[in-house]
């Protein structure tokens, strides 16, 4: 039967890429045939060349579950479940994980995160071939190049999931969906069998890392507290930042405001985001240099970027430390009314800091502070440092530190509404704003806009014609993120801030 070569084909699949011992082969074998109901085998050869060519399990893990669904053993809506069942029964254990990656990283930080990151792409727990489906673009923007991706690798939840999640039974275990106890978990709609993390230490404390199953960017993945404990910022944040720098030195790190509207989607449990990847932000020049009376040593400015940064650099850790600490603390307490900057009041805390930190290629420690204010208004219900209501077609989600820092991540229901706005470009379908869909009806001034520019397109104009727009919108966005606006007040009150703090221009 079919089914026998496709358990030989994933054997040998995790003997050639997931480190399975010939030693352990007839053991998880039996593990397979127990979850395929099977009680008799036959033996046959395997294709090892081709196999040892393969990037990511789909095609010796697809035939295998689609066996299951047909023989009753799953149902469809079992697929996910059961793929990841499989993959962690041919999967290292967690304690076997750890000690691969710490042999590597003892002599090489890079290449322990290079050889985890594959790990977890060979083990399904990062969704390879799904990424693959998302779109992307630079665009020509005004400061630097910032980056869009419309996110297709994850399924948007339609009415049926949220049913489904109407009925789930509330649970205290795991207490958040990135805490410790995910590793291996199924339950309640989520699968975390091939989860597989590493222990960090981090300003003292114990902290693990993990890479994200759906990455934004090259070794995507999240830095989380092993305790469930909610989300901070202040000095003690750049010190775990930076530790974690110093454990790797090729990532970026940062951490999201801890307020609503400007932080990120779980404000429940302190962690952060890092990966291989150089954002478009980081690439961003100074536009003015800054010299601290307290501080003379560190390098300090003002970043030309959209929103509002100081760029702190230093070889000296603990100088640098308490310098960026000295700064977030100022933030949050700081008020200047002249241009809407509140810091706190009856509704609560309002000013944030999201702090990112890297190493320059001469060992430098970097330090970025974006300034952010979560404040609503009755002209901006949804913050007035948040994205305003004409961009809201685009995004409406909060903008969290990856997308302040340049890469926006947009919802996957845009590719097939950008793809409707280009066909009334080029007049292919005919436009009326009464007959529009009601998830169109969102875009219908942008239509309205890029048919009065472009009177008539060819296909390739108007899919260039759309993703400037969309390019244009994103660079709105982060301009509308920023607390001092880049005209002459905005920028008189930044560095009024900064002289708050004996922080003055060079």
């Amino acid at each position: 039967m079919i089914i026998y070569s496709c358990i030989e084909n994933l054997l040998q699949y995790a003997q050639s890429h997931l480190l399975l011992d010939d030693l352990d082969v007839i053991y998880v074998r039996n593990k397979l045939m127990q979850s395929l109901k099977l009680e008799d085998y036959v033996q046959y050869e395997t294709d090892v060349d081709a196999i040892e060519e393969m990037t990511c399990p789909d095609a010796v893990l697809n035939p295998i579950v689609d066996y299951a669904v047909e023989n009753g053993i799953i149902t469809e809506d079992g697929r996910e479940e059961f793929a990841d069942r499989i993959m962690d029964t041919v999967s290292l254990k967690p304690s076997e994980i750890v000690d691969m990656f710490e042999s590597l990283h003892s002599t090489s930080p890079a290449k322990a995160f290079d050889w985890l990151y594959d790990y977890s792409i060979k083990n399904d727990y990062v969704k390879q071939t799904k990424i693959a489906k998302n779109k992307h673009w630079e665009a020509k923007a005004t400061k630097g190049k910032i980056e869009i991706t419309i996110n297709l690798s994850r399924p948007e939840k339609n009415n049926k999931d949220t049913a489904k999640l109407l009925k789930q039974k509330n649970t205290s275990y795991p207490p958040c969906m990135i805490c410790k106890e995910n590793e291996g978990y199924a339950g309640h709609g989520v699968y975390r069998q091939t989860l597989r993390t590493v222990p960090l230490t981090l300003g003292g404390e114990e902290w693990f890392w993990q890479f994200s199953p759906y990455s934004y960017f090259n070794q995507h993945g999240i830095a989380v507290n092993a305790e469930h404990t909610p989300m901070k910022v202040d000095t003690s944040t750049v010190q775990k930042l930076l530790d974690f720098i110093d454990y790797n030195p090729s990532y970026f790190i940062g951490c999201n405001a801890a307020l609503p509207i400007v932080g990120g989607s779980i404000l429940t449990h302190d962690h952060f985001q890092a990966g291989l990847k150089q954002l478009p932000m980081h690439k961003a020049p100074c536009l003015k240099r800054f010299k601290s009376a307290e501080y003379p040593y560190i390098d300090t400015c003002i970043v030309d970027w959209y929103n509002s940064v100081i760029r702190l650099e230093s070889t000296n850790k603990k100088m640098l430390v308490e310098y960026a600490g000295k700064i977030i603390e100022a933030w949050k307490n700081y008020t200047d009314e002249s241009v809407d900057v509140i810091a706190a009041d009856e509704n609560g805390q309002h000013n944030a800091v999201t702090p990112i930190a890297r190493k320059s290629a001469d060992g430098k420690y970097i330090v970025e502070l974006i300034l952010r204010n979560n404040r609503t208004s009755e002209q901006f219900p949804d913050g007035i440092y948040h994205v305003h209501p004409e961009y809201q077609n685009i995004k409406s989600e909060s903008i969290g530190l990856i997308e302040a820092m340049g890469l926006f991540i947009l919802p996957g229901r845009l590719d097939r509404q950008l793809a409707e706005v280009q066909q009334y470009l080029t007049r292919e379908v005919k436009y009326s704003r009464e007959k529009l869909a009601d998830d169109m009806k969102v875009h219908a001034d942008m239509i309205e806009k890029l048919m009065k520019e472009n009177p008539k397109c060819t296909p390739k104009e108007a899919e260039l014609n759309v993703k400037d727009e969309v390019s244009r919108v994103c660079e709105c966005i982060l301009d509308n993120t920023a607390v001092f606006k880049k005209d002459e007040a905005g920028n008189a009150a930044f560095e009024k801030f900064l002289s708050s703090l004996d922080i003055e221009a060079k």
